[in-house]
């Protein structure tokens, strides 16, 4: 995940300096498909068709590959509404149906990560004065290279609730940006993207401080 995360960091910021979305929307493609393939066997560790919360996942990721074909505000609002609703949903049925595997943990916080960068580079492709809120986007793969590179020992990532509120609210802040993209849709994203950044600054504190 470590080369995923370099390749997605990279395209996004040439995606950024030419203001597009479209190599991070191909090579997220080909780099979701090789995980995939690779992974086959985790993937159909309970099922041979890889079990109903990995199809979700999958479902979620298969929808933000749908977004070059919307060109209406309102298109694209309904579209991130979706994918963010289904988020969460495959962590419970897999739960719910006890289908919890580490590929399935880790396929949903891809996509999840894939989501954000997605959208973030779509807004800054169409709104140039919200160019910095691709930080937001960027700030799950630069803190998985910086985990990778930077570590000496076994350092686990402690959830809180308050992380898992302001990303809610990042996630949510996407779809409430095209519903509300001439009122208060650029307050909602400005905030949820001041969140994130803030919520990630205490995680790269505490990894810089606790790891050995």
């Amino acid at each position: 995940m470590f080369l995923h995360s370099v390749s997605m960091v990279c395209a996004a910021l040439l995606d950024l300096f030419y203001n597009q979305f479209l190599l991070t929307y191909f090579l997220g493609a080909i780099l979701f498909s090789i995980y995939v393939v690779q992974n086959w066997k985790s993937f159909t560790t309970y099922k041979k068709w890889g079990g109903i919360p990995n199809i979700i996942t999958l479902t979620r990721l298969g929808l933000l590959f749908t977004i070059p074909f919307f060109t209406e505000t309102t298109e694209l609002a309904l579209l991130s509404l979706v994918v963010v609703s289904l988020d969460g949903l495959d962590g419970f049925l897999a739960r719910k149906l006890n289908q919890v595997t580490t590929f399935g943990g880790n396929l949903d916080m891809e996509v999840d990560a894939f989501y954000c960068l997605l959208f973030s580079l779509l807004i800054s492709s169409k709104h140039t004065e919200l160019s910095w809120i691709t930080i937001g986007g960027l700030l799950r793969y630069l803190y998985k290279i910086i985990t990778f590179v930077y570590s000496k020992s076994t350092f686990v990532e402690q959830k809180k609730k308050y992380a898992r509120f302001i990303a809610g609210f990042y996630f949510v802040s996407f779809p409430l940006f095209f519903f509300f993209a001439n009122t208060i849709g650029i307050y909602l994203i400005t905030t949820g993207t001041a969140l994130i950044i803030f919520s990630f600054s205490i995680s790269f504190y505490e990894f810089f401080t606790f790891r050995k």
